[in-house]
């Protein structure tokens, strides 16, 4: 080959090593996972690559910076370091490296994980930060449902839909993985560490950034493709026109997952991107069931009663029915103010208002208004 390397049919290094390697490759400036991955296979391992880098890059209009990287880093420190902490840091030559991450056409180099993966089928779910009751709402009873049937759910530790599903996913007695946009020891949002810990024990924190690294926005395009890489689909829960959420869509296209869309209100802004792949043609969602049969893992999950995407009816639900209409006979009321004084959770009121609107006794407003319908009016729900 011309390089100075062994070649491929060369002894494979110690284990460890070859991890070590794979670590400090991917902490090499300007030099992605393709690049990584193409090295790799003429060298035949990580461990040839990292030994003889000057090689490889001789011919790069940045390969002052690349050896100035290659002098200064250390990887048998990051691995110690990374497993000093629990993580179990995932070599793409590890066995143990998913099989369906390791199918996209650009997986990380390495992968640092708190808890355990496996190779359950997974599903994604993602959608906006500031998410309506309803889609609250329709993320944690897909999640849960789809965890009662032991699909793993996959999201991003984000607040709103993320953080929804996979609570609900842990309520469904399941698994679920958050990926994440900076290291697998920093939480972000700082909240949801009481979430992050308990995904971890029933699921597993990823990150394909070392420990210590912050969430920096740049991080987060990168995540998404291993949201949608980790799943065999992908389903959005409400989200803007400009919504991160399609990034992971535009991935999981490229990767060839399915893509499933929960048909959200005319009124709501947030209707804008899931509407938009419905018209594209995603796969439309009202219950767990759809994208069971979808994906070819089966149609047992039950179908609870309510309206779109099947949202149940919560305990005690004719009673809650019952304050809500009693309420707006003062007038429309915000989703908020609504949950606020009928002393219950944005998941109850907007599973109860889905079902109210399905019977015509309310309608939704722009602005996350709710009113009395007046052909409702009189009627005792």
């Amino acid at each position: 080959m011309g390089l100075g390397i062994p070649p491929p049919e060369a002894p494979a290094p110690a284990s460890g090593d070859e991890v070590a390697a794979w670590v400090g490759l991917s902490r090499l400036p300007g030099v992605g996972p393709r690049t990584i991955a193409g090295w790799v296979g003429r060298a035949g391992s990580a461990w040839a690559v990292w030994q003889h880098l000057p090689a490889f890059i001789q011919k790069r209009a940045d390969a002052a910076e690349i050896l100035a990287a290659w002098r200064k880093v250390d990887p048998a420190a990051i691995l110690e370091g990374a497993r000093s902490l629990g993580l179990t840091v995932l070599a793409a030559c590890d066995p143990g490296f998913p099989a369906l991450l390791r199918a996209i056409p650009d997986p990380p180099p390495v992968l640092y994980v708190r808890g355990s993966l496996d190779e359950a089928a997974s599903v994604a779910v993602v959608g906006s930060r500031r998410a309506t009751p309803y889609g609250l709402a329709a993320a944690e009873r897909l999640a849960f449902d789809l965890a009662q049937e032991g699909v793993t759910i996959v999201s991003g530790l984000a607040r709103g839909i993320d953080s929804a599903a996979h609570k609900a996913a842990l309520d469904g007695g399941g698994r679920t993985v958050a990926v994440l946009g900076c290291g697998a020891d920093v939480t972000y949002p700082p909240e949801h560490r009481r979430l992050a810990l308990a995904v971890a024990a029933r699921g597993a924190l990823v990150s394909e950034f070392p420990p210590g690294t912050p969430p920096l926005p740049g991080h987060f395009p990168r995540r998404n493709r291993l949201i949608s890489g980790l799943a065999l689909g992908v389903v959005v829960i409400e989200g803007a026109g400009d919504s991160g959420a399609l990034v992971t869509v535009d991935y999981a296209l490229d990767q060839g997952r399915e893509v499933f869309a929960v048909p959200g209100s005319i009124f709501s802004a947030r209707s804008a991107a899931p509407h938009s792949l419905l018209r594209q043609g995603a796969c439309m969602v009202e219950n767990a069931g759809d994208i069971l049969t979808e994906l070819g893992l089966g149609s047992s999950v039950r179908s609870g009663p309510g309206g779109p995407c099947g949202v149940p009816v919560p305990a005690g639900g004719a009673e809650g029915a019952a304050r809500l209409l009693a309420l707006l006979e003062g007038g429309p009321l915000r989703l908020d103010e609504l949950a606020e004084q009928a002393s219950l959770s944005a998941a109850a009121v907007g599973a109860l208002v889905t079902m109210l609107e399905m019977r015509g006794l309310i309608r939704t407003l722009p602005g996350q208004m709710v009113m009395r319908s007046p052909a409702g009016r009189g009627s005792g729900g």
